[in-house]
């Protein structure tokens, strides 16, 4: 037959820090509690898979694009530098900016009607029809910034039924029909049947929802991303929308980059346009100055009588005049260049506007100057309108066109005073050889300069002509910024919500939650629950633990266990073992057995009895003393209340002692000596010097006298028994004692107030615990009614 297994006794604990948390801890709840996981791991997924069916869907496309790059490959490209219109690479920064600027959403939300959106029920979910819907809803007379919600049910042959919440917020039901106009609290509506109104079932209900344009723009907004997806030095830009309809995600980005080009097309447009402008007005000074020129020509032709070419004759010296004119009329004509560019520099520097880079003048630092005040004249135009006047990027391209402007002024001035000298030099040469001249071109000498002066003019007016051209096809083949690699594209499958990961999820959080939830109940319990709680904190052994007992046992047992047989009685042998092997040794006399516990009902004298069974079991004469004077319990339970005992001894009221000695006719070797009549004070009773000399006559007639003594936390009577004790027994109830109250008994036992000593733990849940009892060949399950 298994039995039981006797615990170790005396030896002290390594001084190991206590861990209320072990894996022990995780197998005994998942062990004893794994219904209860598996119960929140369904509840769990359960609600997951609400939660999941509940969610609209979300579905993800995806477009590429390459921003446009002045490249020395692409012919088109080459020929806008050359034309000087082309504003070299985009700044992908900036351009990610405006992407994702609301401006431009702005215009896509207006032009796909993003706004207003409609749904169909189905399941648990709502449906984001988009445009699948049966029916389309025109809005009059709603303020912009006004949003609304309302249901239409159709039901057949163009009748429909509107429902929408009324200003004391409950609904408002509306008999309506198709194609004519509702007038509703917020709004003036129509509705419209669409190409899938035959598709759908009459009793279809439809929510229409409508939203400001800048709301709806804002929404897109947050669930837009564009980013690099590349090496940094590549012009691609991948832009990713999530959206709760697959053609809906599809149309908005191909519109956004629609949108986007345009824009970037009437931006570079505004350069070519402003060129345009500038040429225009040029030819007009430049060709009434060549009018003037060639009428004061002939007027001086005609008073000189110059009528055949005169200069035929003229020497070498002319041909060098000739040379030297063809080169002072180039530098006259970089000189007016210059002037005009610096009179039109002055005028963008009292309003800011962008600059003609058709310039004609040669200078290729004045050129890059003007060019890189445009490109940041364009950049703060595309920003400043979104963005604000206190945005960095703002600030930072206002200085950069203040310091490129300035910049410009400073080439210009060098440039001037290097022509100047380089004419006055020619000059002076030319009028050296004029005066060689002079003789025999006398006549033709007022000529000369008008003749010098208009061929100035001519070049200059042929070369406006020339750049006018050029910016006509500029401006025709003006290219977008944004290249469409990717329109764009996607699975139509949704990425959300994933139905099997919140299933999964939510069983897992479910058993998680459960589970913590009783290891932070064993956390928190800081009460002695067996023995290994006790040998974490105390160097005091653990004599016994017992077993608690079923209800059903319980009301079976009074106080001693009728079968001596059962597994609870293997328990005490057990223990009176262990009790007997801790005893000192005596050859003429028995010991004195003290049984203490801190509060009543810990089982204390449960135990006292039926370890007095259990010595007698073994052949030992046995005293059970009832020391409890006040509430005598082992006396009340054992027919003894009242009769004469240990209060009857010390009041001396007994002559002999074998009177208030009685027999348990059923336990055989065991004697008891009931508590006796109360007494008033019975702390001054025990205090007689009688107490030790009638425990001494007692332990020379039996083996072992065992004392039921009231809790030594409570009353000082234990404290007296105690010296008279050859061991102390501490009952310790399982789940009643702070474990932070066990240092108070150690301090008794090393203080000697308690000798001896060691613990009893009572009604132990072994299965809580992980350990396990046998008997008979198969489980039981004991525990005791210790309320005395």
């Amino acid at each position: 037959m298994p039995q039981p297994t006797v615990p170790p006794v005396s030896s002290p604990p390594p001084e190991t820090p206590d861990s209320s948390l072990s894996l022990d801890i995780v197998a005994i709840i998942l062990r004893r509690r794994w219904y209860w996981i598996l119960f929140c791991a369904l509840l769990g997924g359960t609600a997951a898979y609400y939660m999941a069916a509940t969610q609209n869907y979300v579905f993800e496309k995806t477009a590429s694009v390459m921003m446009r790059e002045a490249s020395k490959d692409s012919s088109t490209d080459r020929i806008m530098v050359e034309l000087g219109v082309d504003s070299g690479a985009a700044n992908l920064a900036n351009e990610s900016f405006i992407l994702r600027s609301s401006t431009v959403m702005r215009h896509t939300v207006e032009d796909l009607k993003l706004n207003v959106s409609y749904w169909k029920k189905r399941d648990l979910r709502q449906i984001d029809l988009y445009r699948e819907s049966p029916v389309e809803v025109i809005f009059e007379n709603i303020p912009s910034d006004r949003s609304c919600s309302f249901d239409i049910t159709l039901k057949g042959d163009s009748a429909l039924s509107l429902t929408y919440q009324g200003s004391d917020g409950k609904p408002v039901q509306l008999e309506e029909e198709l194609k004519k106009p509702v007038h509703l609290p917020f709004a003036t509506i129509t509705v419209y049947p669409t190409s899938h109104m035959p598709e759908t079932i009459p009793g279809t209900t439809i929510t229409v929802r409508r939203v400001p344009i800048n709301a709806a723009a804002d929404q897109l907004l947050a669930n837009f991303t564009v980013k690099r997806p590349d090496a940094k030095e590549s012009s691609l830009l991948q832009m990713t929308l999530t959206s709760s309809n697959p053609d809906k995600a599809t149309d908005t980005l191909n519109k956004l980059i629609e949108i986007y080009n345009e824009h970037s097309r009437e931006e570079r447009r505004a350069i070519a346009v402003k060129t345009k402008e500038f040429i225009r007005r040029q030819l007009e000074q430049i060709g009434e100055e060549l009018k003037r020129l060639d009428s004061k020509r002939d007027d001086i032709k005609f008073e000189n009588d110059i009528i055949a070419d005169t200069q035929a004759s003229l020497s070498a010296d002319f041909s060098t005049a000739q040379t030297l004119d063809n080169s002072i009329f180039e530098l006259q004509t970089q000189i007016m260049l210059a002037n005009d560019l610096e009179n039109n520099l002055k005028a963008v520097s009292k309003k800011a506007e962008l600059i003609s880079l058709d310039t004609g003048i040669a200078d290729s630092g004045v050129s890059r100057q003007i060019e890189a005040y445009n490109t940041a004249y364009l950049e703060y135009q595309k920003i400043a309108g979104s963005a604000g006047s206190q945005n960095p990027i703002v600030v930072s391209l206002t200085k950069k066109m203040d310091a490129t402007r300035a910049a410009a002024f400073r080439s210009l001035s060098n440039l001037r005073d290097n022509l100047n000298l380089r004419l006055q030099e020619l000059t002076r040469k030319r009028d050296d050889i004029t005066k060689r001249l002079a003789a025999t071109s006398g006549k033709a000498r007022k000529l000369t300069p008008l003749n010098r002066e208009h061929g100035v003019k001519e070049e200059y007016y042929l070369t406006l002509l020339t750049k006018e051209q050029e910016n006509e096809l500029a401006l025709e083949t003006t290219p977008s910024s944004a290249r469409v690699l990717e329109t764009a594209h996607g699975s139509n499958a949704p990425i959300a919500p994933n139905t099997r990961k919140f299933v999964l999820g939510g069983a897992a959080g479910g058993a998680a939650l459960c589970l913590f939830a009783f290891m932070g109940a064993a956390i928190l319990n800081n009460k002695v629950k067996n023995r290994h709680d006790l040998d974490a904190i105390t160097t005091l052994p653990v004599i016994a633990e017992l077993p608690a007992m079923s209800k059903k046992e319980q009301k079976q047992v009074s106080l001693m266990l009728p079968d001596e047989h059962s597994v609870m009685a293997e328990y005490f042998h057990i223990m009176c073992h262990n009790v007997d092997s801790m005893l000192p040794f005596s050859e003429h006399q028995g010991h004195v057995i003290l049984l203490a516990s801190t509060t009543p009902g810990e089982g204390k004298t449960f135990i006292s009895a039926n370890l007095a069974q259990a010595f007698s079991k073994i052949g030992k004469r046995v005293l059970l003393i009832d020391g409890d004077l006040r509430k005598t319990s082992l006396s009340s339970q054992l027919g003894g209340k009242g009769r004469k005992g240990l209060s009857t001894i010390l009041l001396n009221k007994v002559s002999d002692l074998s009177s208030v000695i009685h027999s348990l006719p059923d336990h055989l070797g065991v004697d008891i000596l009931y508590g006796g009549p109360h007494v008033p004070n019975p702390v001054s009773l025990l205090s007689r010097p009688e107490i030790e000399q009638l425990i001494q006559s007692f332990k020379r007639s039996y083996d072992a006298v065992i004392i039921d003594a009231p809790p030594y936390g409570i009353l000082a009577d234990t404290a007296i028994f105690a010296k008279l004790a050859d061991i102390s027994l501490y009952v310790i109830r399982s789940n009643k004692i702070d474990k932070r109250y066990i240092a108070t008994i150690q301090q008794l036992a090393n203080e000697g107030k308690l000798p001896n000593m060691g613990f009893v733990i009572n009604a132990v849940d072994f299965k809580a615990s992980g350990h396990h009892y046998y008997g008979y060949g198969y489980h039981y399950n004991y525990g005791y009614n210790t309320n005395s």
